[in-house]
């Protein structure tokens, strides 16, 4: 039964489409319309949409030559830049790109030993104080991490900070 209703809809909906006129279907020719007394007609174009996937018209548009032009002008706007080293930042906030990059542990290998890790969350507060999971590792480190676990930001002992991964920056050098 619901396939019958289905099937009608459908066709009800297919009815009420309208019949585009082949005038417009065909770009670029003439109509002809009635002017507002309706025993003169007037002529108007139907405006193309586009003709880039006509070959005739754009091969007389465009020639190779052109397109050669175009793309030395592009070239001569390319701006080459120099690799250089990345600044140092201010301040002695530890990077944790360089941290990533110099460790290849796995993440959740246990590496260090934690004991108490449960009472320094909930006496610090644990991940929920950072808004960034960089942050966090920031701090981690700053606080004697990876070694020692001073808030209890990594419990699991891999060196990583409230679930922070170093494989994306891995992959960048990588690449």
């Amino acid at each position: 039964m619901k396939y019958a209703v289905i099937i009608a809809l459908a066709l009800a909906t297919s009815a009420c489409q309208r019949a585009v006129p082949t005038e417009v279907i065909s770009a670029g020719t003439v109509m002809a319309t009635e002017s507002s007394s309706g025993d003169a007609a007037s002529a108007s174009t139907v405006s193309e949409i586009s003709n880039e996937q006509d070959f005739e018209i754009v091969s007389t548009a465009q020639t190779v030559e052109s397109d050669a032009e175009r793309i030395a002008a592009n070239r001569a706007k390319y701006i080459v830049m120099d690799v250089q080293a990345l600044p140092q930042r201010p301040g002695r906030r530890p990077n944790v790109v360089d941290y990533a990059i110099r460790t290849n542990n796995p993440i959740g290998v246990q590496l260090y030993n934690r004991f108490g890790t449960g009472l320094k969350v909930i006496s610090f507060g644990g991940c929920d104080r950072y808004r960034a999971k960089d942050e966090a590792q920031q701090d981690f480190l700053v606080n004697g991490g990876p070694e020692r676990d001073a808030y209890g930001l990594d419990p699991d002992g891999d060196g990583y900070a409230c679930g922070w991964d170093p494989r994306p920056f891995r992959l960048a050098v990588g690449n």
